[in-house]
Protein backbone atom coordinates (compact mmCIF):
# COMPACT_ATOMS: atom_id res chain seq x y z
CA UNK A 1 0.00 0.00 0.00
CA UNK A 2 1.63 3.47 -1.03
CA UNK A 3 1.85 5.58 1.92
CA UNK A 4 0.19 9.41 0.81
CA UNK A 5 2.07 12.61 1.98
CA UNK A 6 -0.03 15.48 3.76
CA UNK A 7 0.76 18.71 2.19
CA UNK A 8 0.15 21.54 5.08
CA UNK A 9 -1.95 23.79 3.87
CA UNK A 10 0.29 27.11 3.95
CA UNK A 11 2.85 25.06 1.95
CA UNK A 12 0.19 24.51 -0.67
CA UNK A 13 -0.68 28.44 -0.63
CA UNK A 14 3.22 29.56 -0.96
CA UNK A 15 3.15 27.27 -4.42
CA UNK A 16 0.90 28.77 -5.84
CA UNK A 17 1.56 32.18 -7.99
CA UNK A 18 0.73 35.47 -6.27
CA UNK A 19 -2.46 35.91 -8.49
CA UNK A 20 -4.16 32.61 -7.18
CA UNK A 21 -3.26 32.86 -3.74
CA UNK A 22 -6.42 33.46 -1.05
CA UNK A 23 -7.16 36.56 0.69
CA UNK A 24 -7.33 36.25 4.18
CA UNK A 25 -10.42 37.39 6.26
CA UNK A 26 -8.95 40.66 7.70
CA UNK A 27 -7.68 41.46 4.08
CA UNK A 28 -11.31 41.01 2.92
CA UNK A 29 -12.21 43.05 5.97
CA UNK A 30 -9.85 46.22 5.89
CA UNK A 31 -10.67 46.07 2.00
CA UNK A 32 -14.29 46.32 3.16
CA UNK A 33 -13.86 48.95 5.51
CA UNK A 34 -11.71 50.92 3.17
CA UNK A 35 -14.42 51.08 0.68
CA UNK A 36 -17.08 52.40 2.54
CA UNK A 37 -15.10 56.00 2.91
CA UNK A 38 -16.83 58.53 0.66
CA UNK A 39 -13.99 59.02 -2.26
CA UNK A 40 -10.77 57.57 -1.44
CA UNK A 41 -12.45 54.54 -0.94
CA UNK A 42 -14.44 54.63 -4.43
CA UNK A 43 -11.15 55.58 -6.12
CA UNK A 44 -9.68 52.59 -4.36
CA UNK A 45 -12.53 50.13 -5.29
CA UNK A 46 -12.04 51.37 -9.27
CA UNK A 47 -8.66 50.32 -8.86
CA UNK A 48 -8.50 47.41 -7.28
CA UNK A 49 -11.61 46.33 -9.74
CA UNK A 50 -9.25 46.32 -12.77
CA UNK A 51 -6.08 46.12 -11.34
CA UNK A 52 -5.68 43.95 -8.40
CA UNK A 53 -2.79 41.77 -8.40
CA UNK A 54 -4.67 39.21 -6.65
CA UNK A 55 -7.52 37.14 -8.62
CA UNK A 56 -9.93 37.02 -5.60
CA UNK A 57 -9.29 40.85 -4.43
CA UNK A 58 -10.22 41.94 -7.92
CA UNK A 59 -13.33 39.62 -7.88
CA UNK A 60 -14.14 40.85 -4.55
CA UNK A 61 -13.84 44.65 -5.63
CA UNK A 62 -15.80 43.76 -8.60
CA UNK A 63 -19.12 42.21 -6.65
CA UNK A 64 -18.74 44.65 -4.09
CA UNK A 65 -18.87 47.93 -6.90
CA UNK A 66 -22.10 45.39 -8.26
CA UNK A 67 -23.45 45.70 -4.90
CA UNK A 68 -22.87 49.60 -4.91
CA UNK A 69 -24.36 49.87 -8.22
CA UNK A 70 -27.57 47.70 -6.77
CA UNK A 71 -27.93 49.51 -3.93
CA UNK A 72 -28.02 52.96 -5.61
CA UNK A 73 -30.49 51.88 -8.53
CA UNK A 74 -32.76 50.21 -6.01
CA UNK A 75 -32.66 53.96 -4.07
CA UNK A 76 -33.36 55.98 -6.56
CA UNK A 77 -35.79 53.78 -7.83
CA UNK A 78 -37.81 54.55 -4.20
CA UNK A 79 -37.27 58.05 -4.37
CA UNK A 80 -38.36 58.05 -7.93
CA UNK A 81 -41.80 56.58 -6.02
CA UNK A 82 -42.02 58.83 -3.13
CA UNK A 83 -41.62 61.70 -5.46
CA UNK A 84 -44.47 60.23 -7.60
CA UNK A 85 -46.86 59.57 -4.42
CA UNK A 86 -46.24 62.64 -3.25
CA UNK A 87 -44.37 61.84 0.25
CA UNK A 88 -41.31 64.14 -1.07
Amino acid sequence: MKKTKKINTKTAEMLLPKAYRPLSSWNYFWRSVLYLIPVIGWIFLFVHAINAKSRHGRSFARSYFCGLLILAIVALIAFGVAFALGAI
